[in-house]
């Protein structure tokens, strides 16, 4: 490619749009674009057929979610099972369990093997994704093939932030299939897959101005969105980028415009992204230890920028493409947050090492193309000898990468792990009780039972962070031993725990969070013991998740810290009075609760489920208001003395059903323009 120098004082050539595909290119794009199909699927396909159970993982948390959410995906429900029960919208975003769930549903198999196919489908479509947007903004089928194979097949990242100490071969390390397979990242790859479809699409947005193409980006950012919290987080890196490149005469109606296609993108899922999740987020990350906001972030922010500048100065004087331009920026953009981690501790976005893997994406489309004009010009016969270097390399790292895969997704029987153990009892044994389990042992117990937890929950979605410090006082607690039993005792009977599991540091359970494993040890009476883990009975009064107290013993401030517990140690006092009236509660549903007791003047009904707007009670047929305490569970006044039914109900609230009215318009609206636009105007 010959660059060209626009004359001082005048903009860039721009070409806003790019002839039809010949008949040749199309055959072409169609051949590279079976061989990424092949190629990926040949690496994965053992994810569709089998259950890999890496209890270190998250995997289970979204296997819970397809096994038990029935139809809340399409209406408010509540979520008994985890951090003392939440909304179902605050559990995780939802894309990743709801195509389990259908897959499971629809072939007929576990929703374990649902999830891991849905984990193959994804590593199968993004470096199909990312070819077809290199190619449509591009028309280069032969770059946009090799940059999406550098995707596929190499780690670039680890050349710059490696995952440990730096070795140059590590770049051939299947990092991508390594993250989705072992670990955490499957939402994460899936909004990924479609952040190319969002820059195809939000490209085509600000060159044409027609709505099929606002429609393609609104969905792109939908399903973006609904897939991982990352989703809207690198749609606004990669529509920063574009702006900055695309049409900037025009700015202003292009960030409008911009502005208006990611509301609409933010409409379709808003159920599961509202304002109060939004902040819920925002509060989880700035409690994480190292990853809220701090004036580090400004110097983080102030960096960026200055490279940024830098960049652009350099790129003007280098190119006139757009799309170049975009590339190099783009990599920018996602290199600074986990570089910036790195190298001075500084970052400007939550979790900034889990940027790899858009930083991954958009350093090979840089790499590629900034290279495309210094290939164009070396002869052919050097360009046909390299190309057979590349395309060797490829062969050996499909191999190496199909053989890592099927030592990363090998059969397992879970039902011999002490995770599927210790549920299983549990659920056989005290179904009604809610229970405390560390680390692996909550973040599996529902895949097999519906037992209720104190955790089990993501902290990053957490929307109770007195719940959160919580838990932080019981795995961590005190350092003196029997500080410690007491500051884990009183949390749990706070929580209505029945029942706590310790993992000692010999445990088959894979975190093993416990300062003092050994803390209960013939203080409390052992139900269960096995590969390491034994759980104990809590001495609560009763064993309920509702009760009567004096008004006056309620928590009324929220506990600032793990050991702040003087308001804490006063309302436990009062449930462990013998003297109060004893209470009766029955879940009838997931929506539903119904207590039954005795009410005198002066107390009140402690509930020891999350506080939330959608939750509304009624004694004897008449509403009573519902309050939350400083432990951020509910509590009412029945309003009368003598014996009460108190009846509460779960309908969302009205945020949630807010939500909902808007998504569905938004998917309307999405019917209404397919319905007008012909097909062919979409690529």
């Amino acid at each position: 490619m010959q660059r060209t120098m626009a004359p001082a004082g005048l903009k860039p050539p721009f070409h806003p749009t790019v002839p039809p595909s010949g008949r040749m290119e199309t055959l072409r794009a169609a051949f590279y674009l079976l061989t990424l199909l092949w190629i990926n699927v040949y690496i994965s396909r053992d994810m569709f057929f089998g259950s890999t159970a890496h209890m270190g993982s998250m995997h289970g948390f979204w296997t819970a979610l397809a096994a038990r959410a029935g139809g809340s995906w399409f209406h408010a429900t509540w979520w008994p099972f985890w951090d003392n029960g939440i909304p179902f919208e605050s559990t995780y975003a939802p894309l990743v369990p709801a195509l389990a769930a259908a897959i499971s549903a629809l072939r007929g198999v576990t929703p374990a093997v649902g999830f891991h196919s849905v984990t193959g489908l994804f590593y199968i479509l993004g470096p199909c994704t990312l070819f077809l947007m290199a190619w449509r903004l591009t028309r280069a089928p032969g770059y946009s093939f090799f940059a999406a194979l550098l995707y596929s097949l190499t780690s670039v990242t680890q050349v710059l932030v490696p995952d440990g100490d730096f070795m140059f071969g590590k770049i051939l390390d299947a990092r991508r299939l390594y993250v989705v397979s072992v670990w955490d990242d499957t939402p994460h790859l899936t909004a990924l897959a479609f952040l190319p479809l969002v820059i195809l699409f939000l490209a085509r947005s600000i060159e044409t101005r027609r709505p099929v193409y606002y429609a393609g980006a609104a969905v792109s950012i939908g399903l973006a969105s609904l897939a991982s919290a990352f989703g809207p987080v690198m749609v606004v890196l990669a529509a920063a980028c574009l702006l900055f490149v695309l049409r900037r005469q025009d700015w202003p109606r292009n960030l409008l415009l911009t502005a208006g296609i990611g509301a609409w993108g933010w409409a379709i899922a808003a159920p599961f992204l509202s304002p109060s999740l939004m902040h819920a987020i925002r509060a989880a990350s700035a409690a994480s230890d190292g990853e809220g906001w701090s004036l580090g972030s400004f110097t983080a922010i102030a960096l960026v920028i200055l490279g940024w500048a830098i960049l652009w100065q350099c790129l003007r004087r280098w190119t006139d493409d757009w799309r170049i331009r975009f590339f190099v920026l783009f990599a920018w953009l996602t290199s600074s947050i986990p570089l910036l981690q790195l190298a001075l501790q500084r970052h400007f976005l939550p979790q900034p090492n889990r940027y790899k893997f858009e930083m991954e994406m958009a350093l090979c489309l840089a790499l590629v193309f900034s290279l495309r004009p210094w290939i164009g010009r070396i002869k052919p016969s050097v360009r046909r000898a390299l190309l057979l270097v590349a395309l060797a390399v490829s062969v050996e790292q499909t191999v190496d990468h199909r053989k890592l895969e099927k030592k990363f997704t090998f059969p397992q029987d879970v039902t011999g792990t002490v995770e599927y153990r210790a549920a299983a009892w549990a659920q056989k044994t005290f179904p009604d009780i809610r229970f405390f389990l560390p680390g692996s042992m909550a973040q599996w117990a529902n895949t097999y039972t519906n037992i209720q937890q104190f955790t089990g929950g993501s902290f990053s979605m957490a929307t109770n962070q007195v719940q959160q410090r919580a838990d932080t006082a019981i795995g961590f607690g005190a350092a003196d031993l029997r500080q410690d039993v007491h500051l884990t005792l009183t949390w749990l009977k706070a929580y209505g725990v029945g029942v706590v599991a310790i993992s000692g540091k010999d445990s088959k359970e894979y975190w093993r969070p416990f300062t003092h494993p050994e803390k209960f040890d013939g203080v409390l009476p052992a139900l269960w013991h096995e590969s390491g883990v034994t759980m104990y009975r809590v001495p609560l009064h009763e064993f309920t998740l509702a009760h009567m107290v004096p008004e006056s013993a309620l928590v009324r401030r929220a506990p600032r810290e793990p050991d702040d517990i003087s308001e804490v140690e006063k309302f436990v006092a009062a449930l462990d009075d013998p003297a109060m009236p004893n209470t009766q509660f029955q879940w009838e549903g997931r929506n539903r609760i119904r207590i039954r007791t005795t009410a005198a003047q002066g107390q009140a009904l402690s509930v020891q489920v999350s506080y939330h707007p959608g939750w509304h009670a009624t004694v004897a047929g008449q509403p009573r208001e519902l309050h939350k305490d400083g432990l951020g569970l509910m509590w009412l006044r029945p309003g009368h003395t003598g014996p009460a039914e108190v009846v509460l109900d779960y309908d969302g609230g009205w945020e949630l059903r807010l939500c909902r009215w808007l998504s569905w318009l938004a998917i309307a609206a999405l019917a209404i323009v397919g319905l007008r636009a012909p097909v062919r105007q979409v690529v």
